[in-house]
């Protein structure tokens, strides 16, 4: 089976909302768009879950003993 490589945009790393704005903002909403995500939006998704954040390969999400490896 043939894999097809997708480059994905870079992660925006600045954004304009504090973590306290973003903390205060937070609500669970259950309505959702019916248009898909471009791919930006799901390129900050998956870096946001699982991103490399350094140039020794740390992740942008916790990991107990670096199991990610």
């Amino acid at each position: 089976m043939r894999q097809t490589i997708i480059k994905l945009p870079s992660p925006q790393l600045k954004g304009t909302v504090s973590v306290e704005e973003a903390i205060l903002r937070r609500r669970a909403v259950r309505r959702y768009r019916r248009e898909p995500l471009d791919l930006s939006q799901l390129s900050q998704i998956l870096w946001s879950a699982q991103g490399i954040t350094g140039n020794r390969e740390f992740r942008a999400v916790p990991s107990a003993g670096a199991t990610y490896i």
